[in-house]
């Protein structure tokens, strides 16, 4: 039996600790085995350097005396040698401590640490070594490591051996690693010479050599101390070709189906990257089919230089949905994003059901990510977790600003697009300056009853100055809308709109020879009662920055005749846009097409079509924004005249008594009305620069015209340039665009608009 235990050279180390740690126990079965397994134990404390055991045997008992030799400890930690880096910059990669057990081990793997600071800011020759000093005091020792930093290096050239296939420079192209040049480059990374070896052999394994691989490399002197030449070994091996390529094992997916799948094809150079391609396809086809747990491996078999290819493929059980389990969600109530989901507890699992619930909920615009996830069950059954990342969804601003065209202005904006978790939208909007005063209220409710109909309502009174008069408008809108049946991710909606305009004389214009605007006269009211028939199909990803799908917009709006009122026109509109991948990793393309036309309606169609409605094209923030040109500033040509404005002010006359009068004239340019007829093109490169900024370089190009027979489609005014888009917490969506007028009537200039609102990004 195990008799006392005694522990003997600890001067640091609390005795009850290393009994305890020891696991062996007075009274109990002595054995050997515990006794090694107690040594052990006390090594993998860290803090001795030799342990042994004395064994005093005493009739039927065994009393045991554990020996230790402690570690010193670091008593302090120094460096020498540095120049090119400061004390603090490296104390913050130290992982010891003063006051720790010294390890040579970790010791090494601190100077790891250490080096790699150096050797990722170019120092590849650097060199440290730890060097203990052991007289500062009993059962410590002083820890110092010497640095040599060397010169910081570059390379100014790499070189391959035993290439034949494929010369150097297009090898080059494919490494992370890259040889100085003007503009910088040549850092020496032992991690990205790691990720070159295998950026090497993958693009030989897509390009036919299946056997090559990367022997090794070697850094050699460059042509001056500070300069090296990274030199590559490569064993090309033979190039292969692709055999026979055959499926085995399937039985729900027919020979036909898998035949359609993109594969490597018998006699194409062989390439890894296409069958790693089919086999991902054939598990995307699989899932469609409720198939998450098939297993798909393809072996390939040597035939002098063709590679036969046989994919074997154990299907299992299908899967069928358990539960749907959502996450994440804090502001949002769980049904509105349930809604969304097409893929329900019970269904047989489809793959093309869970990317579509996943575009439907970031469709919603109230979340970042929404992440899918797996939950294994007792069959072949599955859990659908997602996760979802809110974002911050509700704006509050208020601001002032002051420009030559609208003197001061002061504005309240206040939004929520998930009111109360509902994921119900409510906007108001306040702005009041010398020439224009706005204020706009709307509420939608999406699903109005917990049913897919869209409910919306909106209330405005507007007052602005434009070119020749001022324009007031009050009214408000009622929108219904529902998902259509056909086609898929298309919806409709109807809008009525009740408003009253009222066009204010800016004492440009008299009654007799102004453009008959409505109509009307001078502060009368003309009153616009309309129906609004709306059809949009929206298959992107993503509200905000898309990558992929398309978005068609029409609009119909008949104004007067059956709707009563006493403005009659009826309006067209019609924008496609198309994003897809660039051929530049990730950017998007961004393709986008809109139409317009305006022409009379009702019983009457002598009633002259408004003015004020017409399409003028220009701005950046403008309902038909074309950048690099002025707000509203592309008419047709022969709307474009010259005014004398008369300049007013206060005189006194020869009895002192001031009056108004008119001091003078001054010429200015207007731009109105617009065309009944536009259109307008834009191509845009869209990329991420640092989240949540993004950038984008821009081409547009429109034009207006008055009548069907003017209309000239390639007559198109044309602007580029490069802005960009930015998500902030409670301002929203923001952007800036520079865009330059290549065809502006004054001269070509460059112009900025700043963007608010998701309607033109």
């Amino acid at each position: 039996m195990v008799g006392a235990i005694t522990v003997v050279g600890n001067t640091i180390t609390d005795t009850t600790r290393i009994i305890r740690s020891f696991e062996v126990v007075p009274g109990t079965r002595y054995s050997e085995d515990a006794v090694r397994r107690g040594m052990r134990k006390l090594f993998a404390l860290g803090v001795f350097e030799d342990v042994w055991v004395d064994k005093d045997l005493q009739g039927d008992t065994m009393n045991l005396v554990i020996h230790v030799a402690e570690r010193r400890r670091i008593s302090r930690i120094e460096f020498t040698g540095q120049r090119k880096k400061s004390e603090d910059d490296l104390k913050k990669k130290l992982f010891l401590h003063v006051g720790e057990s010294y390890s040579p081990v970790q010791t090494r793997s601190q100077v790891d640490t250490l080096l790699k600071l150096y050797r990722d800011d170019g120092y590849a020759q650097a060199a440290i070594d730890a060097v203990t000093d052991t007289t500062v005091g009993p059962g410590q020792l002083a820890l110092r490591f010497v640095i040599r930093e060397g010169e910081k290096v570059r390379i100014e050239r790499i070189t391959f051996e035993g290439i034949s296939a494929f010369n150097e420079a297009r090898l080059r192209k494919n490494m992370k690693t890259h040889q100085k040049g003007f503009f910088g480059g040549g850092e020496v990374k032992e991690e990205d010479l790691m990720q070159d070896k295998e950026k090497l052999e993958t693009w030989y394994h897509d390009h036919g050599y299946r056997d090559m691989r990367v022997a090794g490399h070697e850094l050699l002197p460059g042509s001056e101390p500070r300069r090296l030449i990274l030199h590559v070994k490569i064993e090309e091996g033979r190039p292969y070709f692709i055999g026979n390529v055959r499926w085995e094992g399937n039985k729900v997916i027919g020979p036909a189906d898998l035949a359609k799948v993109p594969q490597p094809k018998s006699g194409d150079l062989y390439d890894a990257s296409k069958i790693d391609r089919a086999r991902g396809e054939a598990f995307g086809s699989y899932a469609e089919h409720g198939y998450l747990y098939v297993q798909i491996e393809p072996q390939e078999s040597l035939r002098d230089s063709l590679v036969d290819i046989t994919f074997h493929i154990t299907e299992g059980d299908p899967s069928n949905v358990r539960y749907v389990v959502i996450s994440g969600n804090k502001a949002t109530r769980e049904k509105v994003i349930r809604r969304e989901i097409d893929i329900h507890e019970g269904d047989r699992f489809r793959r093309s059901a869970l990317m579509r619930t996943r575009d439907d909920i970031m469709r919603l615009g109230i979340f970042e990510d929404v992440a899918i996830d797996f939950g294994p069950t007792e069959t072949s059954d599955v859990d659908v977790l997602l996760k979802v990342k809110e974002k911050q969804v509700g704006t509050a601003s208020a601001g002032a600003g002051y420009t030559s065209a609208t003197g001061v202005t002061g504005f309240v904006e206040l939004g929520h697009n998930n009111v109360l978790g509902n994921g119900q939208s409510l906007q108001l909007h306040l702005e009041r300056g010398a020439t224009s005063n706005n204020y706009f209220l709307s509420f939608t409710e999406p699903w109005f009853h917990d049913t897919p109909t869209l409910l919306g309502i909106s209330a405005f009174n507007t007052a602005t100055n434009q070119d020749l008069y001022r324009e007031k408008r009050v009214g408000g809108s009622v929108r219904i809308g529902r998902p259509l049946p056909w086609p898929d991710y298309s919806r409709g909606s109807i809008t009525y709109r009740l408003e009253g305009v009222t066009l204010d004389s800016l004492g440009t214009l008299s009654d007799a020879n102004r453009l008959a605007l409505t109509g009307t006269k001078w502060g009368e009211q003309a009153t616009t009662s309309s129906m609004e028939f709306d059809f949009l199909r929206n298959t992107t990803d993503n509200p905000m920055y898309p990558k992929r799908g398309t978005r068609l917009a029409l609009s119909s709006e008949l104004a007067g005749g059956p709707f009563l009122g006493n403005v009659n026109f009826q309006k067209q509109r019609v924008e496609g846009r198309l994003y897809m991948p660039s051929i530049l990793r990730g950017i998007t393309t961004m393709m986008r097409a809109r139409a317009g036309w305006l022409g009379e309606f009702g019983f009457s169609s002598l009633q002259p079509v408004p003015e004020y409605e017409r399409f003028r094209l220009g701005g950046g923030s403008t309902i038909d924004p074309l950048r690099g040109y002025d707000d509203y500033m592309v008419v047709p040509e022969k709307f474009i005249q010259r005014v004398r404005t008369p300049i007013l002010g206060i005189v006194i006359d020869s009895l002192g008594v001031a009056r108004s009068d008119t001091l003078g004239y001054t010429n200015s340019t207007v731009r109105y009305p617009g065309g009944r007829f536009f259109t307008s093109y834009t191509v845009e490169q869209q990329f991420p620069i640092v989240n949540p900024l993004h950038g984008v370089f821009f081409f547009d190009a429109g034009n207006t015209w008055d009548l069907f027979s003017e209309i000239k489609p390639f007559d198109l005014k044309m602007g580029a340039g490069i802005g960009f888009r930015l998500e902030i917490p409670l301002l929203g969506n923001i952007g800036f665009d520079y865009g330059y007028g290549f065809n502006r009537d004054d001269h070509p200039k460059a112009v900025g608009h700043f963007l608010l609102g998701n309607v033109n990004f």
